[in-house]
Formats: structure tokens, C-alpha cells, sequence
């Protein structure tokens, strides 16, 4: 029977592999755009038969620009069927045999529905930062610093002087009392360290020992001036600390580091943690990482507390983080300060009951750190886990060359090492909070950025697949995906193992495999 088949051979940029595909929003759309890309146009074939060949009365020379066909069997029905050419054979001067092989996505594009699956990869419809933050895996190389904030509150010290008696009282006057909400039998006195403060300190120590009561002096040490409470001028030489029933206090903002060592990525997700992130350091063996995306405000900020002891009990702590107001679990001890030495046993007696339980406590914070960045790096190999073992297709190549086998610390040398050291810092005016804006490098950033506009986030995720989301394209990769429809079980399978080896989804052929273009979601 004659005249009941019409055969469209089409030049157009797609595959067999079906690493890229079109989106069409209706047949009628997706029929008038491969009509436009007809090379040679036959209405009066017989019954064509699906996944075999097509005798074309053509010579072999006059088809060496087609690659694709779209053939409709009229008489039986108006379905269009979408194939790739595989291979087109000499049979004589005016015949010539093309292969063809159905393109699956194309021929049942209306007719099968994606179900909830499980989603590992997939082009983000919200990219809010923060939004997503599961591990990629991914070579990091070495991090860098992109600016520092400093908390120069601890900066102006002084000198306090915790005594049990005054130097000329008889019978002792000093009541026990409560500082920064903590009970201590002794008094305070604050000394400014300037010349006249010195001195004036000087004096009272001799007095002590002159009126033969230098064990009432408990202890002499450096400490910041806002532990106080007194207003400290340029004038000021010397005053009492008073009384307090609750610590001292004060907060800390600045901004967010919104670029990668100067390089501002097309993926939020590159701002977050472990790409982006601030590290503070007490400068005295202890350090702790905070993460960007985890601060509810635009803002990074921070509560300092403190209490008035010998060596300073002074704590940072994160506010509005992590869904929280106050997150005291993530703060920070500043380093002590020094206990300074004056011509008494006192000193020796209280260095040696307590220096070593100085540093071990020191110390235990470090192993607190180093080991939230090991669990840091270990969640790392979780998304390996999850997602790595099942990876296929080019993203599978991809994230293996990219994978992460350098494991660098997120701790920087210089940070590690400096236990009960706090006498040398404070000499070097560096006692105090220092805030890293730490990130990885440029070179880095642009090459992930790059593989995040071609695969998406790994999202490891049940969830219909996100679609017709983004401006130009969207890749989707799957395991073990589910999908319904009335098409022949083999051709289901063929569509099934596209979706779990991943596919781009592409709005204008112009543009397939084209990355450095804007993909906004819409």
C-alpha cells in the first residue's frame, strides 16, 4: 500500500548518548520545530517500521548531512516518531539504506510522567543561599583568606590587683561580693598601665609589705579594661572594681564574604560552607569555623561575655545562628592573660595549683576543634556515599576527576601550637578575637562553578524532578527512577536509564552545550 508514510530527514543537534535532549512545551511545538530542520522530505512511502532501516530512492552523496528522522505512518495514525540515524549505506545510484534508531525522549515526550524518585543531581529551582549545603566531594585545594575583622575591644589592658585586706586596716574590712555574677572573697583594684598607673601600683605593693601583709595580695594580672566596669581615661591612674551581678558584655557584628577571592560565582552554593566560610581565632591554640549561611541576619554576629578573675574568664559566642538566638555550644574562650609576678610566694603557689590545668584546658578546646573538622571531612565522604558509588555517565567522569583527594585542614598552621602562651600574644597586642574571611581559591571556584552550571547540586533527595524551571536548561540525574506511562516496556526502560545516567533538558537548540550562558530560574 502506497502513499501512507511521510519521511522527514533532519539535520539537528542531538545525540544518541542522550546526555542532551529539547523541551518542548505541546506536540504541536516540538512537530513545527523539526519540520524546520528538514534536508529531504518523502510523502509517499510505505508502512515505515520502527528501529529498522528506510530505503531512500536517494544517492549515497546526497545524504551525508542528515543525521535524524521524523516519520509519520498517516494512515494509521497521527503520531510522529523521532529517531537518529545510525548509519546510512551505498545500495545503488538511486537507493540508498538509512538505519535509524528511535530517539525515546522525543517520541514519547508527552506521554510518560516522572513519579517521585530518588533525585541526585539536579539543576535547583530556589538557590537562596544556604537553601542547599548537602557535600559535593569536590577537590577544594588550599583556602585562602579574603579579609580580616578584628575585635579590638581586648586591646587597651590594664592591670587588677585581687586583694583579702587593705594594707592598713586592723581587723580586715573586705566582704566577699559578686563580680561579673561570680563570688569571690576578694576585692579588685584596677591599675592603668601607664607611667602614674605603674607607680601607683608600685606604691600599694609596698605598703602591703610594709604594714607586713603581702599574702593579703592575692594575685596581680592583666586583663582588659571593659572587665572593669570603670571608665578608663588617659588621666585615669588607679580606682576600685565594683560589684556585679551579672558578667560583662558586648557584640560584635560585621558582613557576610559574599565572593570567592574576589570572584562572585553564578551558584549561591558556593558561598556556603566549605567553599565560604569565617574562621575565629583566639590566637592561643584555639580556633573555631562558623559558617556563613548558618547566621539568620545578613549580619555575622557575636556576644562577648566576661567575667573579672585572675587570668580573665572571657567567652565568644555566636547570636542568631543556627535557628537559634543565643548558640552557646559554638562559642569560642578567649586565651588567658598574663599573671604577672611581684615579690611574693603567692604567684609561685597559685602557678604551680593551676598553670597545668591552664593548659590542658587550653589544649582539650584544640582537640574539640580538630575534631569538628574531621567530622566536617568525614560528612564530606558521606555525599560520597550516597551519591558517588551510583554515578554514571559524564557527571560520573567529571566529579572523578574533580573529586576531592587533597585533604586539607580548614585550620591554618599558624592557628595550632600556641597553648598557655597568652603572656607573648598579649605582649604582641594580638590577646584578643581575630575573624578570618576564608574561602577557596579563585582558580578553584570558577572550576566547581563551572560543573554546578552543568550537573546541578547534589541534592540526594525523594521528589519529583524539578522541570522547565530554568531560563535555558536543566540537568536532572536519578536512581532507580519511576515513571508511568502507555509506551512499550523496552522503550520505558531506554527513558528510565536516560534519567538515571542524567540528561540536560534544553529550551533552544542554538544553545545546547553552551554553558556560559545566564540560566536563570524562572
Amino acid at each position: 500500500m502506497n502513499n501512507i508514510t511521510q519521511v522527514y530527514l533532519l539535520n539537528v543537534p542531538l545525540e544518541s548518548d542522550y546526555k542532551n535532549t529539547l523541551y518542548f512545551t505541546s506536540k504541536e511545538t516540538q512537530s513545527d520545530f523539526f519540520k524546520s530542520k528538514v534536508v529531504k522530505r518523502y510523502t509517499d512511502f510505505s508502512y515505515q517500521r520502527k528501529d529498522s532501516f528506510i530505503r531512500v530512492p536517494d544517492h549515497f552523496d546526497n545524504l551525508q548531512n542528515v543525521n535524524y528522522v521524523m516519520y509519520q505512518n498517516k494512515q494509521f495514525s497521527n503520531k510522529w516518531f523521532y529517531a537518529f540515524i545510525t548509519d546510512i549505506k551505498y545500495v545503488d545510484d538511486g537507493r540508498t539504506d538509512v538505519f535509524i534508531e528511535t530517539d525515546y525522549i522525543q517520541t514519547w515526550l508527552f506521554d510518560y510522567t516522572i513519579k517521585s524518585s530518588f533525585v541526585e543531581r539536579e539543576h535547583v529551582s530556589d538557590d537562596t543561599i544556604g537553601k542547599h549545603t548537602l557535600p559535593e566531594n569536590l577537590e577544594l585545594g588550599e583556602f585562602i583568606c579574603n579579609g580580616v575583622e578584628e575585635d579590638d575591644k581586648g586591646d587597651n589592658l590594664v592591670i587588677y590587683m585581687a586583694i583579702s585586706d587593705y594594707a592598713e586596716s586592723v581587723n580586715g574590712n573586705i566582704k566577699g561580693n559578686l563580680y561579673g555574677g561570680i563570688y569571690s572573697g576578694m576585692k579588685y583594684h584596677v591599675y592603668n598601665k601607664t607611667t602614674e598607673g605603674i607607680n601607683a601600683l608600685n606604691n600599694m605593693i609596698k605598703a602591703y609589705d610594709e604594714n607586713a601583709k603581702a599574702d593579703a595580695i592575692n594575685s596581680i594580672f592583666m586583663g582588659p579594661d571593659w572587665l572593669s566596669g570603670v571608665d578608663i581615661t588617659d588621666n585615669f591612674i588607679a580606682a576600685d572594681v565594683g560589684a556585679s551581678t551579672v558578667s560583662k558584655s558586648y557584640a560584635i557584628s560585621f558582613n557576610k564574604n559574599t565572593s570567592i577571592n574576589g570572584y562572585t560565582p553564578k551558584n549561591k552554593k558556593l558561598l556556603c560552607y566549605p567553599y565560604n566560610y569565617l574562621l575565629c581565632s583566639n590566637n592561643n591554640g584555639n580556633a573555631s569555623i562558623y559558617r556563613y549561611e548558618e547566621f539568620t541576619n545578613n549580619k555575622c554576629e557575636f556576644i562577648v561575655d566576661g567575667v573579672l578573675t585572675p587570668g580573665c574568664s572571657i567567652r565568644l559566642h555566636p547570636v542568631f545562628y543556627k535557628n537559634t538566638a543565643k548558640f552557646y555550644d559554638d562559642g569560642i574562650n578567649a586565651g588567658k592573660y598574663p599573671i604577672c609576678c611581684w615579690n611574693s610566694d603567692v604567684y609561685t603557689n597559685w602557678m604551680t595549683q593551676n598553670g597545668v590545668n591552664n593548659a590542658l584546658a587550653i589544649g582539650s578546646g584544640i582537640l574539640q576543634v580538630a575534631g569538628g573538622v574531621a567530622m566536617a571531612i568525614g560528612t564530606g565522604g558521606l555525599g560520597l556515599a550516597i551519591g558517588g558509588g551510583s554515578i554514571a555517565g559524564g557527571v560520573g567522569t567529571i566529579t572523578n576527576v574533580l573529586a576531592q583527594r587533597h585533604q586539607a585542614s580548614l585550620i591554618p598552621d599558624q592557628v595550632r601550637g600556641n597553648t598557655n602562651c597568652g603572656d607573648v600574644i598579649t605582649a604582641s597586642g594580638i590577646n584578643k578575637f581575630i575573624f578570618y574571611k576564608m574561602s577557596i581559591k579563585e582558580e578553584y571556584a570558577k572550576i566547581i562553578d563551572k560543573f554546578f552550571d552543568m550537573f546541578g547540586y547534589q541534592v540526594n533527595m525523594v521528589k519529583v524532578p524539578n522541570k522547565a524551571h530554568r531560563s535555558r536548561y536543566w540537568y536532572t540525574k536519578t536512581i532507580d527512577v519511576n515513571i508511568d506511562g502507555a509506551i512499550p516496556s523496552k522503550d520505558m526502560q531506554v527513558i528510565k536509564d536516560c534519567y538515571n545516567k542524567g540528561i540536560t533538558f534544553w529550551r533552544n537548540a542554538d544553545e545546547i552545550q553552551n554553558y556560559s550562558l545566564s540560566n536563570g530560574i524562572v
